[in-house]
């Protein structure tokens, strides 16, 4: 009999608990690292740009950097898609952390050229809304 003169108050304090968890959910979980996920989110970003979907295509490129930070392609493609929507300070930006995940590289010599050209874009800009 005594067990049951307790259970009313395990039940309550289990009751209570079982509420207080539930108006305090834990976050959502960081992505963990996935480089095969990185590399499909590429993938399919570039299958955006080139249907012409860039908004798209950057949301799924900023997909592959939560999967794989130090991933130089997203980058790369960042930089080409902020300078395909006409945003040349943000493409400047992606195109400079791909330089620096990957400064000695044959494509390293184009995007510096790109950086570059842009950059002059901007100072132009800068000058005509003078």
């Amino acid at each position: 009999m005594k067990l049951f003169s307790k259970l009313p108050a395990t039940l309550a304090f289990l009751l209570f608990c079982g509420i207080a968890f539930a108006q305090n959910p834990a976050p959502p979980a960081a992505p963990t690292s996935n480089p095969m996920r990185a590399v499909h989110d590429v993938e399919v970003g570039k299958f955006y740009m080139k249907r012409g979907d860039v908004d798209g295509a950057i949301a799924r490129f900023k997909d592959a950097m939560l999967y794989k930070p130090n991933y130089a392609e997203p980058c790369l493609q960042l930089g080409r898609a902020y300078e395909k929507k006409d945003d040349p300070a943000t493409a400047i930006d992606y195109y400079q952390r791909y330089l620096k995940i990957l400064p000695d590289t044959p494509e390293s010599k184009k995007v510096r050229e790109r950086v570059a050209k842009l950059e002059e874009k901007l100072q132009k800009d800068k000058s005509a809304a003078r």
